[in-house]
């Protein structure tokens, strides 16, 4: 602070010519302050000038950031995003709507354009190019008060940059860019040019590898002026003509759901599953919808098959519903269950089965899983050491013993003497301690070791 008011106080003394030449001989040596000063204090510009200027600018941005090996690396990725979204900020608030799109779509493109030379690694050009997203849509909802020729000039330009180059490998912000297109689509003759300029990136997609994404997301936004602008009679030949698509059949689903036509949202389930049987989580949502048809329908036999399949598939929300289907005793069926759990040994099942004896507070169940699986004692030992302390605490105290075996530096130490702190939370002291002298002998040419257990 001191030295700021020194320079403060020693430019005050200065005449404006000897000012003058200080500014000019750092704008000859900083194309960024040059410019930052032109952008600033330039006066009587019109949109035009004030657009080169800010070229000039984020030109001079991009140079100071990318110098010499022309890559902006990760420490310096979120700085060269924030000075971007200034130059946004510093156009100035007069200009007519017309200029102020060509601004952001200036940065725009060159915010795209970064993800080749910058190190996005914590998504600050993402976040850039989001943000002049949000600008342009800003700008469009402005528009409403302008005459339909202004309109039609936003219009075209924004059509235009979607059928540029600007987002070549970036079609979610191409889509995002059309998506903003639609707020035009109230006149007939702007809707006919958007929908035709889907189509033909909807054409394209489809040829693509990977374009799937691409082309239901375009054809969601044709979907939405089908319902804005459309009949009843076109949106449902539409979304019956996309089923093939997990957001179209999801919307028919629910559909049919709210018209309590519960067989057609079978038949469209079981379309899905077929459909998706590679896509577990797809496979999940459509299983769900077709149990939720059956309770409708009272088909108890078939909510009973599909339940057990969606509990073996790792969905425990479904044994309650199991459970008020069983007839016969309770505890007969979960044992039942319990067998069936422990027969298919994938992670999921061995996850609901977890659950699953733990909420039934099934100790003896616990016990088995704990002698199969020791390194789950610390989440079973305060439960079960009523019932079978002796086993338990050797268990345990074995569980440690191998730990600090394998332990081979500090950091592993000290979680070997944290596991040995919650084991006297359970057990009494004189286990700890004879524990903690046993690692001592067994280790006391590890004065590391030796050095946290003191700590114990």
């Amino acid at each position: 602070m001191k030295r700021q008011q020194d320079v403060i106080k020693v430019l005050n003394e200065l005449s404006k010519e000897e000012l003058i030449r200080i500014i000019v001989k750092l704008a000859e040596q900083d194309d960024l302050f040059k410019n930052s000063l032109l952008v600033k204090y330039v006066q009587g510009k019109d949109g035009a000038q004030q657009l080169a200027l800010l070229k000039k600018l984020m030109d001079a941005i991009v140079d100071k950031y990318t110098g010499e090996e022309g890559f902006i690396p990760y420490r310096d990725t979120h700085l060269f995003a924030q000075d971007m979204l200034n130059l946004l900020d510093e156009a100035d608030s007069e200009m007519d709507s017309g200029s102020a799109l060509e601004v952001v779509l200036m940065v725009l493109r060159e915010g795209v354009a970064s993800f080749q030379y910058a190190d996005d690694s914590n998504g600050d050009i993402g976040m850039l190019v989001e943000e002049c997203l949000e600008r342009i849509r800003a700008i469009v909802s402005g528009l409403q008060d302008e005459d339909l020729s202004s309109q039609a000039n936003i219009f075209e330009r924004l059509l235009n940059v979607c059928n540029s180059d600007i987002f070549e490998g970036w079609d979610n912000f191409e889509t995002d860019m059309l998506q903003i297109c639609t707020e035009f689509a109230c006149e007939q003759s702007f809707r006919q040019q958007l929908k035709e300029a889907i189509e033909q990136k909807i054409a394209v997609a489809a040829q693509m590898k990977y374009g799937d994404y691409t082309v239901e997301a375009l054809l969601q936004l044709l979907f939405q002026l089908l319902k804005d602008y459309g009949s009843l009679e076109e949106v449902n030949k539409f979304m019956e003509e996309h089923l093939q698509y997990s957001s179209f059949r999801e919307l028919a689903i629910e559909q049919a759901l709210r018209g309590k036509d519960y067989r057609r949202v079978i038949q469209l389930a079981e379309e899905g599953e077929q459909q998706d049987q590679r896509l577990a989580g797809l496979m999940s949502k459509w299983q769900n919808y077709r149990y939720a048809a059956y309770k409708k329908l009272s088909l108890r036999n078939e909510q009973m098959q599909l339940a057990q399949e969606l509990l073996l598939n790792g969905d425990y929300t479904y044994y309650q519903e199991l459970e008020s289907l069983a007839e016969g005793d309770k505890e007969d069926f979960y044992r039942a269950i319990l067998i069936e759990l422990k027969k298919s040994g994938n992670w999921r099942t061995r996850d609901v089965y977890l659950k699953l004896i733990s909420d039934k507070d099934d100790r003896d169940e616990m016990l088995a899983y704990v002698r199969s699986n020791p390194s789950a004692i610390e989440n079973y030992a305060a439960r079960l050491s009523a019932d079978y302390n002796e086993e338990v605490e050797r268990i345990y105290s074995n569980y440690i013993y191998k730990a600090a075996g394998s332990s081979t530096n500090r950091k592993e130490y000290k979680q070997v003497c944290a596991m040995i702190k919650r084991y006297r939370k359970v057990f009494d002291s004189s286990g700890q301690s004879q524990i903690v002298g046993k690692l001592r002998n067994e280790h006391s040419k590890r004065p590391a070791f030796l050095d946290e257990l003191s700590k114990v």
